[in-house]
């Protein structure tokens, strides 16, 4: 990751190892999608597409291409309330909790509250 900018982080950890394997051995270029955002008052970058096109990069020592959330993800956090918006990116895991993709840890300060949680 460049340094100075906010920790890449993910919910998605499952990864096709054959799928990398060949993206790795087939292209030159491996876009990648991420979003600048604040949660809980902390920035973060959040890998929104382009986990295998990551690990790809990685695996064939090349960077990949870096490049800002579609046009849509733009519309519907314009559309939607900063809070509400923040929720549902906290809230809307895929496969793990929120993790730094750097080095796999889990992210504590976006872990549940306890007020989240349902009975």
């Amino acid at each position: 990751m460049t340094q100075g900018l906010a920790p890449l982080i993910s919910s998605q950890r499952f990864i096709d190892e054959s799928r990398v394997a060949e993206k790795a051995a087939r292209f030159d270029v491996f876009i990648v999608r991420v979003a600048d955002v604040m949660l809980r008052g902390k920035p973060y970058r959040i890998l929104i597409d382009g986990h295998h096109n990551l690990a790809a990069a990685r695996h064939a020592g090349v960077e990949p291409v870096w490049r800002g959330p579609t046009s849509k993800w733009r519309r519907i956090q314009a559309r939607t309330r900063p809070a509400v918006f923040e929720a549902f990116l906290i809230n809307n895991l895929t496969d793990s909790d929120w993790y730094f993709v750097d080095t796999g840890e889990v992210v504590v300060d976006l872990l549940p509250l306890a007020s989240e949680e349902t009975p």
